[in-house]
């Protein structure tokens, strides 16, 4: 059994979207400067006995194109050679050899490239689709990060969607490979992926529920850029009971730091 963490490209936002008020005023400090970081895209691929598994599919290509005068608050950056297609291929798979995709959530840069993978079967927290479908098809998406083209793709590609039903907290994709369904938060329902390892141990890819460490606390802190703070809350408590009962490292959805200490891919932990 491997697992290889692929590096799918760079995006930069204002810190306080990941964690609320962490450059705030103070009285002594009444116009504290905004800190502009950079994030990792990423996705897991997990080699089992019963085939691969990957979780999330990276940002499209297409969001990289900048126009002059164009502004966006999460600019992406990245390659050819940094989508999902590619960064497979350098560890020789192609789309076609993944028969289970887990996708944490369809905002664009975790569910760009699903469309490539025609023949998977596609786990997703019902809420999360149907909602979501159900914005697209009333022309409710507007700037934020569920894009249409992602959406358009999705249909024509006809993809064999397994919904995860709200409540149930854990769907066993492969052997060692759980979906763990942790509810509203960051979107309408988000997904993790815990990975059981028999020499690197336990692994909880926490996607945007945890962008990094604040949001864990304790107490969890929410970000700015979030869907139901409360909800948020819970499913930050959630994922840290479920990470401590299991004795699992959690790997943040958007950090940095820990992701840079990684291995990646063609590396692998097993």
């Amino acid at each position: 059994m491997k697992m290889y963490i692929l590096d799918l490209g760079r995006m930069y936002v204002d810190e306080s979207s990941f964690v609320a008020g962490i450059h705030g005023g103070t009285y002594r400090n009444q116009n504290p400067v905004a800190q502009w970081i950079p994030f990792p895209v990423l996705a897991v691929l997990v080699e089992t006995a019963d085939g691969y598994v990957l979780f999330d599919t990276g940002c499209h290509i297409r969001e990289a194109d900048l126009p002059d005068g164009y502004d966006t608050p999460s600019p992406f950056f990245s390659s050819e050679e940094q989508t999902i297609a590619p960064q497979l291929a350098r560890i020789g798979v192609k789309p076609e050899d993944v028969h289970t995709i887990v996708i944490s959530h369809l905002h664009c840069d975790h569910a760009g490239y699903l469309y490539l993978f025609k023949g998977a079967d596609v786990y997703v927290a019902d809420k999360e689709l149907t909602q979501a479908m159900r914005l697209y098809a009333l022309r409710g998406f507007g700037p934020g990060p569920y894009k249409a083209p992602d959406f358009e793709a999705f249909l024509a590609a006809d993809l064999n969607w397994k919904l995860i039903p709200e409540g149930r907290l854990e769907t066993c994709v492969a052997p060692g490979v759980k979906a763990i369904s942790i509810g509203s938060g960051h979107t309408f329902s988000m997904t993790a992926l815990y990975v059981e390892l028999p020499k690197s141990g336990n692994f909880l890819f926490a996607a945007d529920a945890l962008y990094r460490p604040e949001n864990l606390g304790p107490p969890p802190r929410i970000p700015g850029l979030i869907f139901d703070s409360i909800g948020f809350v819970n499913s930050a408590n959630l994922l840290a009971d479920y990470a401590q009962e299991h004795d699992a490292k959690i790997i943040f959805g958007h950090y940095q730091p820990q992701f840079d200490e990684l291995l990646h891919a063609p590396e692998f932990y097993e």
